[in-house]
């Protein structure tokens, strides 16, 4: 009887510790969306002071949540794996009450981009995820030793789930689930014809002319390799001309996107900017001054500032869909390789 206890209590952490571990990796995957989700969090709590560690904070928050994940599921340091869990969930809980009732106008944010909730949905996941934690810990003793090989195991995944995210953080998401994902047709793009589904789900760059004209078609005319610049004091200014010019030797029309004034772009005159929204620009591409290629309005292949290949000239002037089907192949390839990788060293080490 006791040993049955036991084991459903393992059963019920390590059940714990997978949903801690997938929202953490989800978020880690992907900084600078969660960094925007952890702003949103900050701005309903009153606390801007708090806005420019914004992304720190939110790698620190999902670091944690992958480190709860592999203790719980590992059974290393698993008693304060479960103390972290309790404050979390407890934390997570009121939170979403509070965006519950106050109807807040942002997303929980707890997959990341990956999955969105409504906050009555979030806030009933975390209830029974409170609930799964009490039959996983209460009462709170008799948590065991974990094997000694389950603590190499744990350090051989927080070691690959650290190197994710500095990849991640370093180039472009591993797993994109913005709207300008690839193979996203843009709404400029879109004829008479489109159903009511690709006009609902077509992302929309908005972005004008020096005049205040907007300019949406030119993303959608034939090859475009759109840079965008969703932080003109932060960017490598000229690093970016650099892919610029090379992208203008092509044939793709090369555009400067930015989030800013006329006044801080720091280019030659005769490279002409356009001018968008800041969420619109870091939500197309992660990396300040990344470039996105589109042939006729569809999203083929995107590049991190680090990225830009040495042959881009050949790239965009080749068949578009086999760059893009590389290049996607390569990236699921990385993500389920991590994924296969991990889940090897947490249940079969």
């Amino acid at each position: 009887m006791k040993r049955g206890y036991l084991k459903l209590r393992r059963h019920a952490a390590g059940l714990l510790g997978i949903v801690f571990l997938i929202s953490g990796i989800l978020k880690l995957w992907d900084p600078m969306g969660t960094m925007l989700i952890v702003t949103e969090y900050l701005k309903f709590l009153h606390m801007p002071g708090l806005i420019p560690a914004a992304k720190g904070l939110g790698i620190a928050m999902s670091f944690a949540e992958c480190a709860v994940g592999v203790g719980l599921i590992t059974g290393v340091l698993r008693k304060l794996s479960a103390i972290v869990a309790y404050a979390m969930l407890g934390g997570f809980t009121l939170l979403t009450l509070a965006l519950w009732i106050w109807d807040a106008p942002m997303d929980c944010g707890c997959f990341g981009q990956a999955v969105h909730l409504t906050h009555a949905q979030s806030f009933w996941k975390n209830v029974i995820l409170l609930a799964l934690a009490v039959i996983a810990f209460v009462p709170f003793r008799e948590f065991g030793r974990a094997k000694a090989h389950r603590g190499v195991a744990a350090i051989l995944a927080t070691l690959a789930i650290i190197a994710a995210a500095i990849y991640s953080n370093l180039y472009l998401p591993i797993v994109d689930f913005t709207p300008f994902n690839w193979g996203s047709q843009l709404f400029a793009s879109l004829d008479d014809e489109a159903t009511e589904k690709e006009f609902r789900k077509a992302p929309i760059l908005s972005f004008r002319d020096t005049q205040g004209e907007y300019r949406d078609e030119l993303a959608a005319e034939g090859r475009v390799v759109v840079f965008s610049v969703y932080d003109p004091e932060t960017v490598d200014w000229e690093t970016l001309e650099m892919h610029y010019r090379t992208a203008a030797m092509s044939e793709a029309l090369p555009l400067l996107l930015v989030a800013g004034t006329e006044e801080q772009v720091r280019l030659p005159q005769d490279i002409d900017p356009y001018f968008a929204d800041y969420k619109t620009l870091i939500t197309l591409n992660r990396s300040n001054g990344g470039g996105t290629y589109f042939y006729y309005g569809e999203l083929m292949h995107k590049w991190s500032v680090r990225q830009f290949p040495e042959d881009l000239v050949t790239d965009v002037a080749g068949d578009p869909d086999a760059l893009s089907t590389r290049h996607v192949t390569r990236r699921r390839v990385t993500a389920q390789g991590f994924c296969v990788a991990l889940a090897a060293i947490l249940i079969l080490f």
